[in-house]
């Protein structure tokens, strides 16, 4: 990225404001951007509108939470490394922090939760997931390829749920945008684009793979809980294409059909992640407190939390630099327009199973459903509110 006309930052500006928007910004990643340009680009004037488009740009081209790469990006713009840190603990802190409180009191004060209140988070996920189909598919897919290879990956994973699977269907779409859509070319094309790489550079990335290989190896080798969910979290976090939501198909694989962690428990969470501010990813550190390991509670939440987001780091750190003459590539930009379409499909899979079998087993399940349905789409409530209010009625209704 081009450094002209940088202003002159300090580390504590950067952390106040992340920490701010992080108590602040509701209503998922594409929100999270609008928040960002707002605060960033028209209030602060940090950055320019092209610079800022650069890395919103960059962001959706990556695996991982788009929202809070984002906020990394601006980070390491002014203040590199630390910056990056500086920048995602800030952003990410008050979510954290709700959500492993969440996690301890269902934990330790379970029957002090009452059954209808974990009933409406489990309803309101359904809408919410559906949702978010919906208004991938609107920005994401664009043609009937796009559509069949939805349709096809949401098929194949209904007959055929596992993490395995997922990838296969991830790397086979990409292959297929790369074939599909090579015509498409841009102008210029007969231009000999080059790309010059410096080993420091592309370390991260170098990073990246070491990790994504050599994790599930020794966690072959040797019996560690705290292995396996090294291995669990930064493979879910290197596969997470197309936003926040679809985390939850992966992460469902990885520990509920494993039988690591309730489905009840884990719908809840997820629900609950819906009700605050800041990025998606935290919901690990919700789960982080009911897995297993050899460390205490609070520090296992705290490594499942860093593991998920890791790939996201190495891999935008280790492509920022390169990432304008990386976007020249044609054959790039095609294979994620397949990612894209697939992605879609995993979401609608687990709107399937677990989300919608688990969720409605009931009249009361339907009605929740129902209300949650009317709520999102057809008022303005805010998505945090909502999520309390449907919270409520299914506490209500179980006494009914």
């Amino acid at each position: 990225m081009k450094k002209n006309n940088k202003i002159k930052i300090e580390n504590l500006d950067i952390f106040l404001s992340f920490l701010l928007l992080g108590f602040t910004s509701f209503g998922g990643p594409i929100a999270h951007i609008g928040y960002f340009r707002n605060f960033f680009v028209k209030q602060k004037k940090w950055l320019d509108e092209k610079l800022y488009a650069d890395f919103v740009s960059l962001c959706n081209f990556l695996p991982g939470p788009s929202s809070s790469q984002v906020g990394i990006s601006i980070g390491y713009y002014f203040k590199g490394v630390k910056g990056a840190i500086l920048a995602w603990v800030g952003f990410t802190m008050p979510s954290v922090t709700i959500l492993m409180l969440f996690g301890y009191a269902i934990l330790n004060y379970d029957n002090s939760i009452p059954q209808g209140v974990l009933k409406g988070l489990k309803a309101i996920v359904v809408i919410i997931v559906f949702q978010a189909i919906l208004g991938m598919s609107k920005s994401l897919i664009k043609d009937n390829v796009g559509y069949l290879i939805t349709f096809f990956t949401a098929l194949f994973l209904i007959i055929f749920p596992s993490s395995l699977n997922q990838l296969m269907c991830l790397i086979l779409s990409g292959l297929i945008g790369v074939f599909v859509y090579r015509e498409k070319k841009r102008k210029g094309k007969n231009q000999k684009f080059s790309v010059e790489i410096g080993f420091w550079k592309i370390f991260p990335i170098i990073l990246f793979f070491a990790f994504l290989i050599i994790l599930p190896i020794v966690n072959e080798i040797f019996n560690s809980n705290l292995l396996n969910l090294a291995n669990s979290f930064f493979k879910v976090g290197s596969l997470v294409f197309g936003g926040g939501h679809v985390v939850l198909p992966l992460l469902n694989e990885e520990f509920v059909a494993s039988g690591m962690i309730e489905n009840d428990l884990f719908l809840a969470g997820y629900g609950a992640s819906q009700a605050i501010p800041g990025p998606l990813f935290t919901f690990s550190s919700y789960l982080g407190i009911f897995l297993k390991s050899e460390i205490n509670t609070l520090f296992t939440s705290i490594f499942c939390l860093f593991f998920i987001f890791l790939p996201s780091f190495l891999l935008l750190l280790g492509t920022l630099s390169i990432w304008n003459q990386l976007r020249k590539f044609d054959f790039i930009i095609s294979g994620f327009k397949g990612v894209n379409a697939s992605v879609i499909g995993l979401l609608i899979a687990a709107l399937y199973d677990p989300i919608i079998i688990t969720s409605l087993k009931s009249y009361h399940d339907f009605i929740l459903i129902l209300i949650s349905f009317i709520i999102l789409f057809f008022t303005k409530i805010p998505q945090w509110a909502a999520v309390f209010f449907i919270s409520l009625c299914g506490w209500m209704l179980a006494y009914i």
